[in-house]
Formats: C-alpha cells, structure tokens, sequence
C-alpha cells in the first residue's frame, strides 16, 4: 500500500537517478557510465520493490526481476569491468545505436520501472483466507490425472517432430507438427492445464499443494523439450508466486539465488540444444544475461526508427489480438511489431524461422511517445498488484493465466495477457462446469 515512507524511499531513489544522468552527460565514457546507472537504478528499484511488498509478494516483484534480464542484461558486463554491449545490435548485420537513443532508452526503463513500482504499491494487500471446496480439488485433481496423457503425448510428439525436421526452428515454418499431433490431443492438453490451475487454486491443504506443485513442475519441464523454455519459466514462477500468496511466506535471498542458479542452468541446457551443440561464449551468468538482453536491441530499434513503424502503431496493436490464429509464414507487413522488425533487420534469418520478440517498452512507445509509457506502466504495475487479490477459485485459475502473460511483457507483445485468457479461459470454465455437474450428480444420489 502506498504510504508516505515508501513514497519518500521511490522519490529518493528518482532523485539520485536524475542527477546521475546529468552527471553521465558531462563525463567521459557515457555508454559505460550510462550502462552502469541502467544496471544499478533498476537492480535497486527491483530490491525496493521486494521490500516494499514484504519479500517480493506482489507480480510486479517477478515483472521487475524479468525487466532487469531482458531489458537492462546486455548492460550488466560493466559491474566487472567488462564493456557495455547496450548499444550493439547484432541481429543479422551487427552495428551500434546512436549513443544519444541509448541515454533516451535508459532513462525510459527507469522512468517505466519507477511507475511499475509505484503504481504496485496502490491496491491494498488481500487478507488471505482459504474458503474453496476440498471436494472440487480432488475432481479437478482426478481431471488433471485423466487428461494428462494427452498432455505428455503432445509434447513427446512435438520433441520427435522437431528432431525428425533438424531442429527448434521446425515448429516457427510450419504447421504441420499441430496437423500431426490432432485436434483432440491439443484440446485434451489445454484441458490437462485448466484442471491442474483449477486444483491448485482450490487445493487448502498446504502439503499436498506443496507435493502437487512439485509433481506439475516436474511434469511440465517436458515444454524444454519443445524449446519453450520462457513459458515453463513464467509459468513456474508464478505457481510458486501464487503458493507463497495463499498459504504465506516470502522470497528469501536465499531462495531467490537458488532459484536463479536452477533457472540458469535449465536455460543454458536448453540454448545448447537449441544451437545444436554451441555453447554460450564467455562468463556462463554474464553470457546468459548478454544473450537474453537483446530485447532492448529492439526498443532501440523502434526508437532510433521511429518513423519506419510510427505509421503501423495502430495497426500493431489491433492485429495483435489474433496473433494465436496466424503461423510466421502468414504474417503480411504492417500486423505484428516484431515481424516487422525482423524483415527489416534479419531478413535471412526470418525466412529461416528466426524472429526478435516485441517488448511492451517499445509498443507503448509507438503508441503516444513518453506519455504512453509513463501510464502504460503505471497501469501495469497497479494491474499485477490487484490482480494477486485473486487468489482462489475459478476466478484465481482465471487471473493467474492473465498474470504469467503480464510478467513477461517486457519481452513480448502487450495482448500477450489477452492470448493467455483466449487459450486458457474457455478450458477452465469448461473443466469448471463439468465438475459443477458431477458434484451435482454426487448430491442427487446421495439423497
């Protein structure tokens, strides 16, 4: 909740960033001293934001955590004393950005990261009690078991399609994997994740929600075999983010590094398959956060080229909506930010499959310049907030799907949110109202 003393603490931390900035501008080596401000201003306002939050209990928490890595990682070799590789764009051609755009960039994330912040402090914090059915988690955990086989024959099935095509790339140039796989394996997966989110949301018991979740993650780590490393991460996360919400706890420092060094590794594993045997150049942490830090090539990109996609903004964010419903193959100029930018920028590597990612930086930048940014974030923020008031029932199955597609913002579109509720939605109250129905069953035979 936002007070006067953790107002004070934000406006401190604003302040020392502003005159940071001046300072940078009249130096030496302004990419390297700007480089340093973007790690240290957003590393600190993140740790703020876990203390704020009582040890990180709110989404914005894991937002933060995710912004620093994708947008501010390529910054991070200058805490060694290693060169900034902020302003290299190494898409297809490699080349810098204007020093002046990277200035504009850094303070942008800050700017963006300072709102997220503020406006996460607004919503009160939810009183927890847990008040949901046990009979409805033990269906919905039976429904989880039945469709389950259907959800490991899907992806075992996609793993064999992409070794069989010569690698991850398969899946981006064409459809056929989902032709193969089937309509009603896909369905029965969906429906395999709807009834494991229902039961977690309606599960009291701490332990056997701690073992449940144990078993799922273990379960769905079968999405790395398919490459899909960024979805088992958000989604991990936030189960873990919504377990320590309903039965209490924190995110220790402790168990933040730990967590870290498994998200580490299982990523490095998967980025060596992914390449086919290349490993990740350099320091492996350095390495890893330079690599997952091209994302702010790309709001570099739109910034540094405003007028090449200014003219598209409406359109980006209108046919952003039905991303879900095209392949990469079918995508026309002008519908999807990232598309453009990779055949602008990566036409070889695009009509091999490859492709940027979008942030919603960049998107909220195209839409209104700095002022849509300053209330993009700020709506972001209060909207996580809020939304983990929602933390049982249907309803908490619901918005946790919304939730995982707003963390990972900065690396991808702004419907993002949207595509999450469009394929999980129908699936839960689908899976909902078969377990209305068999509770009813259970009561008429009963009387």
């Amino acid at each position: 909740m936002l007070s006067s003393n953790n107002l004070l603490r934000a406006s401190v931390w604003a302040t020392l960033v502003v005159l940071a900035a001046f300072v940078i501008q009249t130096g030496h080596a302004p990419l390297q001293r700007i480089s340093l401000l973007l790690v240290v201003g957003s590393v600190v306002i993140t740790g703020l934001n876990w203390y704020e939050h009582r040890g990180g209990r709110s989404p914005s928490f894991i937002f933060l955590i995710l912004g620093c890595v994708f947008l501010c990682g390529r910054a991070f070799p200058v805490l060694l004393g290693g060169e900034s590789q902020l302003s290299r764009v190494n898409f297809e051609n490699e080349f810098d950005v204007d020093p002046e755009t990277v200035s504009a960039y850094v303070l942008l994330v800050l700017t963006s990261f300072f709102l997220v912040h503020i406006g996460s402090l607004l919503p009160r914090p939810a009183r927890v009690t847990l008040s949901t059915s046990r009979s409805d988690a033990r269906i919905y955990l039976m429904m989880f078991a039945l469709f389950l086989p259907l959800y490991l024959y899907k992806n075992i099935s996609y793993f064999s399609y992409i070794v069989a095509s010569g690698g991850y790339l398969a899946i981006f140039q064409s459809d056929e994997f989902l032709a193969k796989v089937g309509m009603p394996v896909r369905v029965g997966a969906l429906l395999c994740m709807a009834a494991f989110t229902l039961y977690f949301f309606h599960e009291t018991d701490r332990k056997k929600s701690r073992w449940a979740l144990v078993f799922f993650v273990v379960v769905f780590s079968s999405e790395l075999l398919v490459g899909l490393r960024g979805k088992f991460f958000i989604v991990t996360l936030i189960l873990f983010f919504f377990y320590k919400i309903r039965f209490g706890g924190k995110f220790s420092v402790r168990g933040l590094l730990t967590l870290f060094s498994v998200i580490l590794a299982l990523a490095v594993v998967v980025e060596i398959a992914r390449q086919g045997g290349s490993s990740i150049e350099g320091s492996l942490i350095m390495g890893f956060l330079v690599q997952q830090g091209i994302t702010a090539s790309v709001n570099l990109i739109v910034m540094d080229n405003l007028q090449d996609f200014a003219y598209n903004a409406g359109s980006y964010f209108l046919h952003q909506f039905v991303a879900p419903f095209y392949s990469q193959s079918e995508v026309q100029q002008g519908w999807f930010l990232a598309n453009d930018i990779s055949m602008k920028f990566m036409p070889i590597a695009y009509a091999l499959g490859f492709g940027t990612g979008s942030s919603y930086l960049a998107e909220l930048f195209l839409l209104g310049g700095w002022a849509s940014v300053g209330l993009g974030s700020f709506a972001i923020g209060w909207l996580l907030s809020f939304l983990s008031r929602f933390y049982q029932g249907v309803t908490g199955a619901i918005m946790f799907w919304i939730v995982c597609g707003m963390v990972y913002f900065p690396r991808t579109m702004l419907q993002e949110p949207v595509h999450n509720l469009m394929r999980y939605g129908g699936p839960i109250l689908f899976v909902a109202g078969c377990c209305w129905l068999l509770r009813r069953m259970q009561r008429q035979k009963s009387r």
